[in-house]
């Protein structure tokens, strides 16, 4: 298994956690803005499985669960789009479980 994290899945993972838990769940247009201008490309790169081996990290792990589940959620808001990666992210999600890392990382 690899120890270290693309610095891509570093810099979600710190934007995310940057943002706090006030900003995670409501509805902030500039939030929303901020988040999509940044990690539009990265979300799509995730969806083509072009970061797949982030899975092989805790971090990793939740870089892609952020970008498949929380990043739609504020970047599509309102539209069908926010929901399109979901299956993904329950898949990403069982393989972080499977692999032990919901102890491993916390928000």
């Amino acid at each position: 298994m690899a120890s270290i994290t693309d610095t891509q899945a570093i810099a979600v993972v710190r934007f995310w956690r940057e943002a706090g838990a006030g900003l995670w769940f409501a509805r902030d247009p500039a939030f929303d803005r901020r988040f999509r201008e940044r990690f539009l490309d990265l979300h799509r790169s995730v969806v083509r499985g072009e970061r797949d081996a982030w899975l092989d990290t805790p971090e990793g792990a939740l870089a892609l669960l952020i970008l498949l589940d929380r990043f739609p959620r504020n970047a599509f808001r309102g539209t069908a789009d926010m929901y399109a990666t979901d299956i993904l992210a329950r898949h990403f999600a069982r393989l972080a479980q499977a692999s032990g890392y919901m102890e491993a990382v916390r928000c």
